[in-house]
């Protein structure tokens, strides 16, 4: 019963001398430390440490302090207080983890159906009303046909959400690409002066950035993380001001 009481949070003289006075009914501690064979200072240290955590009481007799085992039940008493303490104190400790810095996630999409999976994981992910920051693709990748029919029927299905979507494009793609972006609903579009390219498209929403590279083997980048993503929204805004409409 020793190694039982031990796995309550008692030490092992602790669980000697409890098991002791429940034999013994009450003692003083000449008996103790005759029955349980431990030195006279350590029963003392023991029956202190008893005793603050509820599980032994005493009365002071003529004779001396004399020292009783309080009932078992103490032990579940003392395991819903914890129980309590423990209730109350992780809400708290969950605001601090909220608080500090989120983890950060990363996925990799490669060819074009990786391409096709994480626009179809923008718009997904994206809640309806939301707004979708777009750093456009330079001229040379609006040439591609297919990326353009498919970045339009992606923006038809962004546009069933009701999900706003803000593009700063190359001024070189404004009788193109530009021109198809602006007759879309909710669809605000602006122009980099001339002389900016990006061979890189990036999309930012909430605490996601997606960053794409149509190349030969079309490749998608995504990070989600707060701080990334904020860092990257205020850059958007910075470029946002500078361009025009």
């Amino acid at each position: 019963m020793e190694k039982e009481l031990e796995q309550l949070n008692l030490s092992s003289n602790e669980s000697k001398i409890y098991l002791c006075l429940l034999k013994r009914g009450e003692s003083s501690t000449g008996p103790i430390i005759k029955e349980t064979g431990i030195a006279n200072s350590r029963v003392y240290e023991s029956l202190n440490s008893l005793v603050k955590k509820g599980l032994v009481t005493y009365r002071i007799q003529k004779r001396g302090k004399f020292f009783h085992a309080a009932d078992p039940s103490r032990f579940l008493e003392n395991e819903k207080e914890k129980l309590k303490k423990i209730e109350s104190i992780v809400p708290q400790l969950k605001e601090i983890q909220d608080k500090g810095e989120k983890e950060t996630n990363t996925s990799v999409y490669e060819g074009f159906e990786g391409f096709k999976t994480a626009f179809k994981k923008i718009i997904d992910d994206c809640p309806r009303n939301e707004t979708i920051c777009i750093l456009g693709f330079s001229e040379q990748q609006y040439a591609s046909e297919s990326l353009r029919v498919f970045l339009t029927n992606v923006n038809l299905k962004s546009a069933k959400k009701r999900q706003k979507l803000k593009f700063i494009l190359d001024e070189s793609v404004r009788n193109t690409f530009g021109r198809d972006r602006e007759k879309e609903k909710n669809n605000e579009v602006r122009y980099m002066p001339k002389g900016y390219t990006s061979p890189a498209a990036i999309d930012i929403f909430q605490d996601y950035v997606y960053i794409f590279l149509w190349e030969e083997k079309p490749f998608v980048f995504m990070i989600k993380n707060e701080k990334i993503a904020e860092s990257f929204k205020q850059y958007f805004n910075l470029l946002w001001k500078i361009a025009k409409k």
